[in-house]
């Protein structure tokens, strides 16, 4: 418990609120919701202090016109749409996930740190991140959604999916199914005893980078059917034998065919330009990633967003310049940022989490004047 009070006290203390009641406030509302809730959600003193730099912008250019909204695309637990909407009382947030599961367990979080699910001001949505709309509709004390100040996405799965849901992300689980939208078709059980074994030592080679994929794909075809997840990882675990203090031989087959079957990779992208463009000016977006393969792609469509375009090789044939736009985007971060080695000591399975952001510029259209233009 005094582990989880020092990683909140010490998320406050870097993310620079203005002294007197609201800092007071959010000091103290910060530190129990830790108490309260046994989710430690990844990099959050990073987040908070993006969601300061989006609050200035926002008070800077719109006078306080309209709330401060709020996305989160990839609630999860809710662990840091709590900690927004405790910083930012009179905000107006969109709080979506693909997984109804998470949805019910964020609103039991909210209810239980004392923030009432119900009020106006949040907006509760069971939806991938590319698809999540703003609400057109609104009320005198909440507004409709006429475009994003912050927005973040939180990739990858909760440590709920590991350690309680048994959907057969653990090693020990019973089921085979990975799904993290019940609407989706194929499971993973389905392409672990459907697939030819080229196609899935190339699943595996593409999606976990897995250099032993083919001795794995080989063995997992020999065995079938595979109906567990506890029973998939036995059978790699014997295609690649090696000392039993080695990270656990499976982990990127399970990466893999997590991957494969929720589309990860895809969606990454098209949320982060969805999202993107639904910024207003000065808006900001934050995305964590957990491992490299989604790294590289929102590296690469951040950077495609902020104007840099393909390097140009000298052995290319010569082409005619074209003038280019300029760029709506520009980092709001230089360069990726990691865990503090704090976080680290107290959280371990945040090691991979890679953050990156991107702020509107001021000079640009926000979606106001966009589907103004457009209606003309």
């Amino acid at each position: 418990m005094q582990v989880q009070l020092l990683i909140a006290l010490r998320a406050i203390d870097s993310v620079g609120f203005q002294s007197g009641t609201r800092g007071l406030k959010n000091t103290i509302a910060l530190s129990r919701s830790f108490m309260e809730t046994s989710h430690q959600p990844v990099m959050l003193r990073e987040v908070l202090s993006l969601a300061e730099q989006a609050y200035e912008n926002y008070r800077s250019m719109n006078e306080e016109s309209h709330p401060f909204r709020i996305l989160d695309g990839t609630l999860g637990a809710g662990g840091h749409s709590l900690e927004l909407a405790r910083a930012y009382s009179e905000a107006s947030m969109l709080m979506g996930d693909r997984d109804a599961r998470m949805l019910e367990r964020a609103r039991s979080n909210f209810a239980a740190a004392g923030l009432d699910p119900a009020q106006s001001r949040f907006n509760w949505m069971r939806k991938r991140a590319s698809e999540i709309e703003l609400p057109l509709a609104g009320s005198a004390e909440n507004p409709p959604f006429a475009g994003l100040d912050f927005a973040l996405l939180d990739l990858g799965i909760s440590m709920l999916h590991l350690k309680e849901f048994k959907g057969g992300f653990s090693y020990e689980d019973e089921s085979l199914d990975m799904r993290l939208d019940e609407d989706l078709q194929s499971s993973a059980q389905d392409l672990v005893n459907s697939l030819p074994e080229k196609e899935l030592a190339d699943l595996i080679y593409r999606y976990g980078e897995e250099r032993a994929s083919r001795k794995i794909a080989h063995r997992i075809v020999q065995s079938r059917p595979v109906e567990s997840a506890t029973r998939l990882a036995e059978i790699i675990a014997r295609a690649i034998p090696g000392p039993r203090n080695r990270p656990h031989p499976a982990r990127k087959t399970f990466q893999a065919l997590r991957i494969a079957v929720n589309d990860e990779l895809a969606e990454a992208e098209r949320a982060a330009r969805h999202l993107s463009s639904l910024l207003n000016p000065g808006g900001i977006l934050a995305i964590i990633t957990f491992h490299s393969l989604e790294d590289r792609i929102i590296k690469k469509c951040f950077a495609d967003l902020c104007g840099a375009g393909p390097g140009i090789s000298r052995y290319d044939v010569p082409v005619l310049e074209q003038e280019q736009k300029p760029a709506a985007f520009e980092k709001a971060i230089r360069k990726s940022m990691a865990p503090s080695a704090e976080e680290l000591e107290k959280n371990l399975a945040s090691r991979s989490a890679r953050l990156r952001a991107i702020r509107r510029k001021n000079n640009a259209p926000g979606i106001e004047k966009r589907r103004a233009g457009i209606s003309k």
